[in-house]
């Protein structure tokens, strides 16, 4: 791994790795993709917003910062929510150094990687992040652009360029309240809503090639055996991504045969997948009694 480091006021610096995500097309989320965009831009002088995503799990809400930060040619800098953050993490850690030239290695986090670099920042689950420990975001949010760091002993600004969005799950919303002096700065709220049956057919096809001009019964397949388990409540993205691709590995692993060793390097050709494979992919990734609720 590439280890980037930079000097601050005599003190030598890691800076964090951004994520690269190799992802297919983007289907659909052209309506939260242009209210993620339109927020960011901005000319000299104006106050840069910090969107937020709302949504459950699976709705898609990283894949759409990722196809933002593509469109945007940024590097995407990701910084994962949990209760026991605290505020220091947000900013700068400190390590005993493996270097015998140095005593300690002070390493930034993404969020003051991306600051640093002109890139973007996605805080993940954002609403698990207990309030106190979001309190150096406070001035990092509205005109200031700033954060200050008690371990570098540093102010840190953000290079104009910078740009950050958060997403959280509806439920931790709903039960861990983002204090008002964050919710406050991080506007627009975008909500990420279930995709309809189209959108979600084009999210399987255009990720899953192979099935060609038999798309059609076996998305049918899958919607019938959906409502008898859930009825009118939809699947998510995510949930139909993994139900498809557990039906391809059913029906490679049956074409591998028992003769020779398996090959788990994705080099083989995908086998072609039946209505049976998407059944017992269904049957494996749900109970016959789980059931939603809206």
């Amino acid at each position: 791994m590439e280890v980037n480091r930079i000097s601050i006021n005599g003190k030598t610096v890691q800076l964090g790795q951004p994520y690269r995500a190799q992802t297919s097309e983007l289907v659909g989320r052209d309506r939260e993709m242009k209210k993620i965009l339109a927020a960011w831009m901005g000319s000299a002088g104006d106050i840069t917003l910090s969107p937020l995503l709302v949504g459950g799990p699976g709705m898609g809400k990283n894949r759409l910062v990722y196809e933002c930060a593509r469109v945007c040619a940024k590097e995407l800098y990701i910084f994962q929510g949990h209760e026991d953050v605290s505020a220091e993490d947000l900013i700068c850690a400190v390590r005993f150094s493996d270097d015998r030239e140095r005593q300690m290695d002070y390493i930034m986090s993404p969020i003051v990687t991306a600051m640093i670099r002109g890139g973007i920042c996605f805080i993940d689950e954002i609403a698990k992040i207990r309030p106190r420990a979001l309190a150096p975001l406070a001035s990092l949010l509205d005109e200031r652009r700033y954060i200050d760091s008690i371990i570098l002993g540093e102010r840190i600004y953000a290079h104009p360029g910078f740009r950050l969005v958060g997403a959280t799950n509806t439920i931790d919303l709903q039960q861990n309240q983002l204090p008002d002096f964050i919710q406050s700065r991080m506007r627009p709220v975008i909500t990420v809503e279930f995709p309809g049956r189209a959108e979600i057919d084009a999210i399987v096809t255009s990720r899953f090639h192979s099935l060609n001009s038999r798309s059609r019964p076996l998305l049918d397949k899958y919607w019938n055996l959906w409502a008898e388990r859930y009825g009118d409540h939809p699947p998510t993205p995510r949930d139909s991504i993994y139900i498809f691709g557990y039906a391809h590995k059913l029906a490679d692993f049956e074409s591998a045969g028992s003769d020779r060793p398996l090959v788990l390097d994705g080099s083989v050709k995908a086998a072609p997948i039946t209505e049976a494979h998407i059944a017992r992919a269904m049957e494996a990734f749900f109970k016959p009694t789980d059931k939603r609720s809206a």
